[in-house]
Formats: C-alpha cells, structure tokens, sequence
C-alpha cells in the first residue's frame, strides 16, 4: 500500500519563495513615484497621493510585476516566447480592466475616470509593471543558469 502525499504545499512554497525574491527588485517609493507620475496629471480634481487610489495601484502594480516575472521563464534569446505573448497580454488586460473598474467605482465625482485618457494611463502603468517584473525575473533566470 502506497501513501499518497499532494505536492501542492510545496509548490505553493516555492512560488511565494520566488515571488519574495522578485520582490527584492522593487521599491515602496518608485512604484509610487510612478503611480503619481501617471495618474495625477488625468486626476484633476481628485487628490491622488496619499490615498486609498493609490493603494489600489500599488497593489495591482505589485500583481502585474510578479506576473511578468512568473513569464520570464518562457523567455529565449531575451523575448518573450510568442506562445505566450498572448497569454500575457491577456493577464496585462485583466490586471488593467480591474484597476480601471476599481478607479471608476471609487472616484465617481470625478469625471475622469471615464475619459479614454484614464483608461490609457491604467494601461501603460501596468504595462510599465509588468514589463519590469519580466525583466527582473528574466534577470533572475540568467543568474542562476550562469
């Protein structure tokens, strides 16, 4: 009689292992330094900084950093594999759509948020994130194969 053991547990261990590594990567300061780059210039009326919007970018700039870095390990010759490129893609839309919906429910007294210039912003901003935790992990992968 075999014992039966999950390996979820470990495979969960490792993943949060390698996403407290990518994490060394980046800063408190400069994913909010980046957030009010972006998005105080669409929020005219809203005060930005310091709130719980910001809080909401942080957290989805967080997200989107450590997807890009779970995608660096299909990189080959420093691009992304085009297999997956849409998957990305697909994962940089739904990280955008929730921060998008999220400033839409939240600032409803600033007309803004419905101006294809919030929505572009919330797109580059992930984007920007996403692509820094993919070279930050692709990073990683080229140190620990040399």
């Amino acid at each position: 009689m075999g014992i039966v053991i999950s390996l979820e547990p470990h495979r969960i261990k490792k993943e949060w292992l390698e996403e407290k590594k990518l994490l060394q990567n980046v800063q408190v300061k400069e994913i909010q330094a980046t957030a009010e780059k972006v998005f105080v210039p669409v929020f005219k009326y809203f005060n930005f900084p310091y709130s719980f919007l910001e809080e909401a970018c942080m957290d989805l700039a967080l997200e989107a950093f450590l997807s890009g870095g779970k995608f660096s390990r299909y990189v080959e010759n420093g691009a992304l594999v085009f297999k997956f490129q849409v998957q990305a893609a697909l994962e940089i839309g739904r990280i955008s759509k929730e921060l998008h919906e999220f400033m839409k429910s939240w600032v409803d007294d600033d007309p803004a948020c419905e101006s294809p210039e919030v929505k572009e912003a919330v797109e580059s901003y992930i984007a920007f994130w996403w692509k820094r935790g993919l070279e930050a992990g692709t990073k990683r992968q080229l140190l620990r194969y040399h």
